[in-house]
This record gives C-alpha cells, structure tokens and sequence, in this order.
C-alpha cells in the first residue's frame, strides 16, 4: 500500500516522462506521430503551460480591448448617425472620419504595444522553452521548467518582442494612412492601394519571421545578426509550409471570425490551450525543418530528437549501424547476437489488476514466445562475421579450453589417487 500511495505522488509530482519504464522504445517514428503522442499523453501539462502563457497575454488583451473601446467611443462622439441640428454642426463631408478616429486612436494606443509585447515575451519565454523539450521527449516539470526557460531565453524574447512591436507600429500606421488616402482621394490610388498591400505582406512575413526567431532561440545559442538572418531564410524558404502550419495552429483564433456559436468554441479552446497547442505544432515543424537544413552543419547538434527509426528489416540502417557497433566494442557480452529491441513484434502479455488462471497462462506464453523468438534469432546470425572470433579471440578461446582439459585431467588424477 505505501509502494502504490509513494508511486501516485512521484507521478503527480515529476510525471510519467521521468519515470524508468519511459523506454526509447515507445517513442513515435515521425513529427505525425509525435505531435499526437504529446497530444493525447501531456493534454493536461498542454493545459497547464497554456495558462501559464495566458496570463502574461492579459496586458496585451486588456490593450487591444482598450482600442477597440476607445475607437466605438470617437465613433459615437462623431455626427456619423445623430440627428442634425441637436447640439451638432453639420459636417461639410464625412468621407474619411472612420479612417482618421483609427489613425488616431493607434497613434496612441500602439505606443503601450512595446510594453504589453515584451510581458507577453516573458510567458512565450518560458512556454516555448517546455514546449521544445515536450517534442524532444524530455522529462518535464512544467512549473520549474517554466522558470528556467524565462531565466535561459527572457533576454532575447525581449529583443524579439519590441522589434516586433516597432514593425508592427509602423506597418499598422503605414496601412492606416493608406487606407485614409484612399478613402478621401488623396493623391495617386493606385499608389496608395499598392502602399497597402505591400506594408500588409511585409507584416505578415515579419510576423512568420518572428515565430521562427522564437523558436530558434530557445533551440539554438544565436546572436541577433544571426537569428534574423536565418529566420528569413526559413520564411522565405518554407512559405507554403509556415503558411499551412501556422495556419493549423491559429484554428482555435480563426473560429472567432464565425458567428457566435463559433466564437464561444474558439474562446473555449483558447483558454484551454491556445498558445500551447501553437508553440507544439510550430516546433514540432521546426525541429523537422533543423533537422533537414540545420542539424547536420552544427557540431554537436543532435538529430531526429524526440523520434526514432523502427526496425523492420535486417537490411535496415538502423540495424547495421547496431551491428558495426557490435563489431567496435567486442566483450564476452557482445560475442554472440543480440536481437535488436523493436515496437511491431512480440511483447510481454500485461496482467489485469484482477487476473486469472488464464491470465497467467497468457503471460508465460508471451515469455516463452519471446525466449523462442531470441534463440531463433541467434541460431540464424551466429555465423554473421561481426560475431565470427578473431584470431586473438579464437587463441585465447583455445587456451582457455585447453586450460580446462587440464584442470578436469588433474580432478580426475587427485580422485584415482584418493580411492587408492
């Protein structure tokens, strides 16, 4: 009883993923099948850091309801529905009042975004950083890694958020104005329309590049010259697959958009594990990309963490790189074949809380199935030539027995001499 209430509070306190049993062997064999292994084993944990990141978000929340207020508020104050001539002047033309209360109002409500950005940093920090030992399949303790990933990355977050915050003032002022040159017919349209498009898209390339940076950095020691350089480059180089992979992970934002049905879902979601479920699909895509462009050119840098190669084939690499192991690092131990431990062949039947006779007959079948399986394995590789002796070995193997014959010949002469 005190074994099962000592195991209830480890795996309450440190989790499943610290736990001895946590083999390499159940890991996933793709970023697919790794995304949904996260999913459905750590939802909790997912909605744990979520709220964590939350909570630093509320400034930003609170400032872009602040905008939202003070916008309807101008609005209502303008003569756009009132009845002329009760306390109103009649205006001589309306056409760009809407346009002008929004650039009013982000000329003043965006010079506090610098401050709510780089709050939010602070939560994105320590988020991002759980997130990306999630997808390596690391032991997690959600609050104190939360913590060490804000003391670790708070530096360069903070860096990432006000770049981020002066791009995204000037680019909403830039679009702002054009909207309102537009509107009244001020100079060249067709200047200002493309004005528009262009400050648009270039908001939405830095705003890509801003994901990959944060991601990059809780991943990778860079300087600012270098993070820059090499999240433009994965923007620009994987457009159609930041494009789709962002677009799944801002589902729950999207569903905002559609009616009140929708909208009640989307918030629903995103308390629950909006940013969490953004950061692990967005890893979860990155470290394939590092994989595939970034990995092999860093010393050190590990690859293809958090998933593994299944062994199928006895042609496979993964088997011939266990057996060139073998053959480097040859003992007593290692002389004779050893079966490679996979996921798709046999296992070791588990026993109900509640069993019976028939269960335990199951288990020792499973055991025996395995037992036969092994020596079938040896019988069939025994004479592989990584298993073969050398001649150092197949000498100190014959010195070995004739030492044997000798010490069994002088048994023997002791016992003649003890019966005479």
């Amino acid at each position: 009883m005190a074994n099962k209430v000592s195991g209830f509070i480890n795996r309450l306190i440190v989790g499943s993923e610290k736990s001895e049993g946590y083999a390499r062997a159940s890991l996933p064999s793709n970023r697919w099948e790794l995304f949904w292994d996260i999913f459905k084993g750590r939802f909790w944990k997912l909605v744990i850091i979520n709220l964590l990141v939350l909570l630093f978000f509320v400034p930003l929340f609170l400032l872009l309801f602040f905008r939202s207020t003070f916008i309807a508020g101008f609005g209502a104050s303008y003569p756009f529905a009132q009845g002329l001539g009760v306390g109103y002047q009649a205006p001589v033309s309306l056409i760009g009042y809407e346009q002008q209360i929004v650039i009013n109002v982000n000329l003043m409500v965006y010079l506090f975004l610098p401050v709510a950005l780089m709050i939010a940093a602070v939560g994105v920090s320590g988020g991002a950083y759980v997130i990306r030992n999630m997808v390596w399949t690391e032991g997690i303790f959600v609050a104190n890694d939360f913590w060490r990933g804000i003391r670790q990355n708070i530096k360069q977050m903070l860096i990432i958020a006000l770049l981020f915050s002066i791009v995204f003032y000037l680019s909403r002022l830039a679009i702002s104005v054009a909207e309102y040159s537009i509107a009244t017919g001020t100079g060249p349209k067709w200047l200002f329309v493309v004005s528009n498009i262009v400050s648009v898209i270039f908001l939405i390339f830095y705003s890509v590049m801003t994901m990959h940076m944060i991601t990059m950095s809780v991943t990778y020691d860079l300087k600012l010259g270098a993070l820059i350089k090499n999240s433009f480059l994965f923007t620009l180089g994987l457009l159609p697959q930041n494009a789709f992979f962002l677009l799944l992970g801002f589902i729950p934002f999207l569903l905002i958009m559609f009616g009140s049905f929708f909208m009640a879902i989307g918030i629903m979601v995103i308390f629950l594990m909006g940013f969490s479920l953004i950061l692990l699909i967005w890893t979860d895509f990155c470290q394939w990309a590092y994989d595939r462009f970034v990995n092999d050119k860093v010393p050190g840098a590990k690859k293809n963490r958090g998933i593994y190669e299944k062994v199928k084939e006895s042609n496979s690499e993964a088997l011939k790189q266990y057996r060139r192991q073998i053959a480097m690092t040859r003992s007593s131990l290692n002389s004779r074949p050893i079966k490679p431990i996979t996921d798709d062949e046999l296992k070791v039947a588990e026993l109900p809380t509640s069993f019976n006779r028939e269960d335990i007959v199951k288990l020792n079948e499973s055991k025996q199935a395995i037992y036969d399986d092994y020596a079938r394995y040896v019988e069939e590789h025994k004479n592989d030539p990584e298993f073969m002796p050398t001649e150092e070995e197949a000498e100190l193997q014959k010195q070995a027995k004739a030492r044997e014959e000798r010490i069994e010949k002088a048994k023997k002469e002791l016992m003649k001499r003890k019966n005479k």
